[in-house]
């Protein structure tokens, strides 16, 4: 069994859409209404890249599992900062696929310039919880009852991570394309050693 994790391409929309859609349609843990279409996903990938990455973990090139990082705020001063997630399909929860994919996101993060990762949970998810600390995150808060979904106001955590320290006069992150392929073979090699096989 070979697996793989790698930056994403806007191809893989249908794989990421068949993980994220039930998450979206079956549970509160993310509050989107509607799932995304492919179309919308597609454009998310293409719009992500080359400034972000967007990785996917692939187990014999059947795309198992995503992690994202995005824009955290729009402010300049919040620049070096993104906020992060990752979603890994049903039947591959549990098997190292979210650590694995997280690795390398955080390693490529670090390369581009990054300083800090912020991750938003809505509560209860201890699973979520659980990836998120197991790779260095810590709680930095909740808001209560901030969102309403399936009948029922949710609570969402905060939690983050400092990738590097924090220079007194910090480069501009640069892009992923920039990276050395060396640097993110090695980032993604890394983070697939934790996938089980």
């Amino acid at each position: 069994m070979t697996v793989t994790i790698r930056l994403a391409d806007p191809d893989d929309a249908p794989a990421i859409r068949s993980i994220y859609a039930p998450v979206v349609e079956e549970t509160a843990i993310s509050f989107e209404s509607d799932p995304p279409t492919t179309a919308e996903i597609r454009e998310r990938v293409a719009s992500t890249l080359p400034a972000r990455p967007w990785l996917v973990c692939e187990r014999d090139e059947s795309v198992v599992g995503y992690a994202a990082a995005s824009v955290f705020k729009d402010r300049d001063a919040y620049r070096w900062a993104v906020d992060v997630s990752a979603y890994v399909a049903a039947d591959y929860r549990r098997r190292g696929v979210g650590r694995g994919l997280y690795e390398s996101l955080l390693t490529v993060l670090e390369r581009q310039g990054f300083c800090s990762a912020h991750a938003v949970v809505a509560l209860p998810n201890p699973a979520s919880v659980g990836l998120h600390e197991s790779v260095g995150f810590e709680r930095v808060g909740v808001h209560e009852a901030v969102g309403y979904k399936h009948g029922e106001w949710r609570d969402v955590g905060r939690w983050e991570r400092s990738l590097r320290d924090r220079p007194a006069d910090p480069d501009e992150p640069v892009s992923v394309a920039s990276l050395a392929d060396e640097t993110l073979e090695a980032a993604f090699a890394a983070g697939a050693a934790l996938v089980e096989r």
